[in-house]
């Protein structure tokens, strides 16, 4: 078939196959100040992103070639009981079976939807002291 050969797997990262990433950003096409970038070696969506109850805040989601865990960062407060050293946020724990975590098969849309959730809990954790949801140790915890 002519121009099959096009959505062949290529030995480049994931965002260099024109066919994951329409399948990665399906159903986002039509979200506002949503940008995407790809420049050295990564691959980058910023939008500014409405937290219910809590203000506006600009999220950068960074996918490095050769890794389909992205990293997340977030501006204003950054203290939280679930972020990592460099501030970016820690949604999910990372040796939780598939079922249990978001994957690149899940998609951009509910990637956002995870962030948007743990952005409200971090805002509702900082206000209450009561983090809402399912928790993991975290490496400064299990010391």
């Amino acid at each position: 078939m002519a121009g099959r050969g096009n959505l062949k797997r290529s030995g480049g990262p994931w965002y260099g196959d024109e066919r994951r990433v329409v399948l990665f950003e399906r159903a986002t096409r039509s979200i506002r100040g949503l940008r995407r970038a790809t420049k050295c070696g990564s691959r980058t969506y910023d939008l500014v992103m409405d937290v219910e109850h809590y203000g506006k805040r600009r999220v950068s989601i960074t996918f490095l070639a050769g890794s389909s865990r992205p990293k997340i960062m977030v501006d204003g407060p950054t203290d939280s009981p679930h972020r990592y050293e460099d501030g970016s946020l820690c949604i999910w724990y990372p040796w939780d079976s598939e079922e249990q975590r978001w994957t690149a098969r899940d998609g951009l849309l509910q990637l956002l939807g995870l962030i948007a959730l743990h952005l409200f809990r971090e805002a509702w954790w900082r206000e209450t002291g009561e983090w809402l949801g399912p928790e993991a140790p975290h490496a400064a915890e299990t010391n």
